[in-house]
């Protein structure tokens, strides 16, 4: 079981920029890059986060990298367990289904 995530673009997603500005080592999260699966033919990434791996300190390193994507790549995100659209009004909602709180 795991918690996904799908950010997409309606452009080309340079997923070598991306992986070098988000990837660490020991990363709790999976990143699937999904070319021309994004709005308009553009590009997507999905991102799961293994059940396994769900706690707080998950939690932090997955905020960050969604502030990336959406501020350095322009990705729109989207919570796939929830079906909505992820922004600054809805992510405490968010993080309380990611942790079941």
């Amino acid at each position: 079981m795991a918690f996904n995530i799908m950010a997409e673009s309606k452009k080309s997603i340079d997923y070598d920029k991306l992986y070098i500005r988000v990837f660490k080592e020991h990363l709790m999260i999976e990143f699937i890059p999904m070319p021309n699966l994004g709005l308009e033919s553009g590009d997507a990434i999905g991102i799961c986060v293994p059940q396994k791996n769900i706690n707080e300190n998950t939690w932090k390193e997955l905020k960050t990298i969604l502030k990336i994507l959406k501020s350095e790549f322009n990705l729109d995100v989207y919570d796939l367990y929830g079906g909505q659209k992820l922004g600054l009004f809805n992510i405490n909602d968010f993080r309380k289904n990611l942790l079941g709180v």
